[in-house]
């Protein structure tokens, strides 16, 4: 090994100590027409150095690019999901009852459970008001909501299962509303 690669690699182990962030690229520029040998004794020191647990801000940061996008503006903001609902049932003039209703169509868009597409310019003027985002920049990625898998469980009490079949087919679906209209798009 030469004196210069040896001297590349004791900075780089120094600077791994130290807890500071490692410029592998860096150093290999450095190193010139010897980046190959040095590559090779880098690679072969972090395969043996003890890892380093996330800081706060990297592992928040990687956390953050799980979210989608209207959740991470929100969040930014300091906004509450309640303060949305609000912001919503306000600009579209809609009764205060409706409120559970209109939390939960914006907690499926939030989510992107729900097509972003289909929801009204009103729900969208409202919560970039209060995100100062624009539209495309809040909606989800296109594309298909999650799917569920379905789940049955062998030692489910039959019992149980046929009360479940009676319930559903015994309520009459709700007909829809001026809040489904909002977030589902006018199906009449």
């Amino acid at each position: 090994m030469s004196p210069e690669v040896e001297t590349l690699l004791d900075e780089l182990v120094r600077r791994h100590a130290r807890g500071e962030p490692l410029d592998v690229e860096g150093t290999l520029r450095r190193a010139g027409d010897q980046a190959d040998e040095l590559a090779t004794l880098i690679e072969a020191f972090l395969a043996r150095a003890p890892r380093r647990g996330p800081t706060p801000a990297s592992l928040s940061f990687v956390q953050s690019l799980d979210d989608p996008p209207l959740t991470r503006a929100r969040v930014a903001k300091a906004v509450k999901v309640e303060e949305v609902v609000d912001a919503i049932v306000v600009a579209c003039e809609l009764d205060p009852a409706t409120r559970p209703k209109v939390k939960r169509y914006y907690q499926q868009l939030e989510t992107g459970v729900l097509d972003p597409s289909r929801v009204a310019a009103s729900v969208w003027d409202a919560i970039t008001g209060l995100l100062g985002r624009s539209r495309a920049l809040l909606s989800a990625p296109p594309g298909p909501p999650p799917a569920a898998a379905t789940m049955y469980r062998a030692d489910a009490p039959l019992g149980l299962q046929e009360r479940l079949v009676t319930v559903a087919s015994v309520e009459p679906p709700s007909s829809p509303d001026e809040v489904d209209a909002l977030f589902l798009g006018d199906r009449s």
